[in-house]
């Protein structure tokens, strides 16, 4: 090819072309097909397209470039450019509004900053955002999400035997979509039309039986004063792990033994003050010599990248030791909960107190306009919990026990 002839028509041109002396790269056009263009380096070719839309000139060039992409194609996908600019669709302008397109971790943080919620939902859909929806699509642009790409990232976390989490992962991210397409930070939501990819979830109803309940609460004795007081509670108040570990001495009423779990912590985001039974108090009260935690942990602030601010984060060594040393399987800190709530119902306490001690917000008009805070009904409740978790441990022995039923009918 001669030097005034920067032209090619063939697959052989294309392969041996170079760019000019004194060059690092030079366009050649093809003879016939009008608009493209080979622009050759020293080390790759790229296919480029010339084409008008209205009165402008454009340059686009193809996201691949010779030998990825023949000559063949190169002309057939010219040819489509030319159609589409004819029709006013601008590939260059897409090509660089998709640049500064919105990504899954853009439509994340809008979604943070949009809606609103309760502390601990915000700090456990932030931490559910990092472990795994960044990192595997934080990248990603965000209209360019498929169904394929959630099922991998719900199978992802259903291998490390994490079901419900993994449902509760696509849950936030199609939230996240909803709000990014109403906030209108991308022009269409690909969320709708994914078929919905859930596993079914095992419902837990697995209630301590008397008899576990005496074993576990002589086996926490071995354990450390937090591990045990943590877990006892969770017994004798019903409350969630998080609320309990994370409690403060300032959240604690001395005169009136009450524990004021505050809005910030509570998963619902509104209060819920309990009257404390005398053994829960026992308790509690060596925790109040403390500057700020009940259960302070300096595992939690000296440990080296360390995240935590001083209180205990978790009770899940210490139920997996009693677990091993008492035989008895499969419980979990919730399920202690739950086995207090189950308490409440034996004992006779009415389903709403019961459900108004554990925290639960109530349902229709009657959650709008019932703003009784059933103080006395709830720690008459909890004490009813506490006697009878004492029958449980051998703290009250029968005799004891016809005496107060005796004085409870007299």
């Amino acid at each position: 090819m001669t030097m005034s002839k920067k032209r090619f028509s063939t697959d052989r041109q294309v392969a041996t072309l170079s760019p000019r002396p004194g060059q690092k790269q030079t366009e050649y056009y093809h003879s016939q097909e009008s608009g493209l263009i080979l622009r050759v380096g020293v080390r790759k070719k790229a296919w480029v397209v010339n084409y008008v839309l209205g009165d402008l000139r454009r340059k686009y060039t193809l996201p691949s470039g010779y030998p990825d992409m023949s000559l063949a194609d190169a002309v057939k996908k010219c040819r489509d450019i030319k159609s589409d600019a004819a029709k006013g669709i601008d590939h260059l302008g897409n090509k660089q509004k998709r640049r500064t397109a919105a990504t899954v971790t853009n439509v994340m943080d809008q979604y943070f900053k949009e809606t609103p919620m309760a502390t601990k939902s915000y700090s456990e859909s932030k931490r559910i955002t990092q472990k795994d929806i960044i990192p595997m699509l934080g990248d990603m642009k965000a209209v360019d999400l498929t169904r394929q790409d959630v099922k991998d990232l719900h199978g992802k976390i259903i291998e490390r035997g994490s079901a419900v989490m993994a449902n509760r992962t696509v849950e936030l991210l199609r939230r996240a979509y909803n709000c990014a397409h109403e906030e209108e930070l991308i022009d269409h939501n690909p969320y709708p039309s994914l078929k919905k990819i859930k596993v079914k979830e095992s419902a837990r109803d697995r209630v301590l039986k008397d008899f576990e309940i005496k074993k576990l609460w002589g086996a926490m004795e071995a354990e450390s004063p937090n591990m045990r007081n943590i877990l006892r509670l969770l017994l004798l108040l019903g409350q969630r792990s998080m609320e309990t570990m994370s409690m403060r001495v300032e959240d604690i009423d001395q005169e009136r033994k009450e524990w004021i779990v505050p809005a910030s912590q509570t998963k619902t985001g509104k209060a819920n003050i309990l009257p404390i039974p005398q053994l829960a108090w026992e308790i509690i009260k060596p925790g109040l010599k403390n500057e700020k935690w009940i259960f302070p942990s300096a595992y939690n602030t000296t440990r080296k990248g360390s995240k935590g601010d001083g209180c205990t984060k978790s009770t899940k060594d210490s139920r997996r030791r009693l677990r091993k040393a008492t035989g008895i399987k499969g419980w979990t800190g919730h399920d202690l909960r739950r086995t207090c709530r189950t308490i409440m119902s034996r004992e006779g306490v009415l389903p709403h107190v019961a459900e108004q001690v554990l925290g639960h917000v109530q349902g229709g008009v009657e959650g709008i306009y019932d703003q009784h805070a059933y103080l006395k009904e709830k720690g008459a409740a909890l004490s009813r919990v506490e006697r009878r978790i004492k029958r449980i441990i051998g703290l009250i022995d029968e005799d004891q026990r016809k005496i107060v039923m005796l004085r409870r009918a007299g």
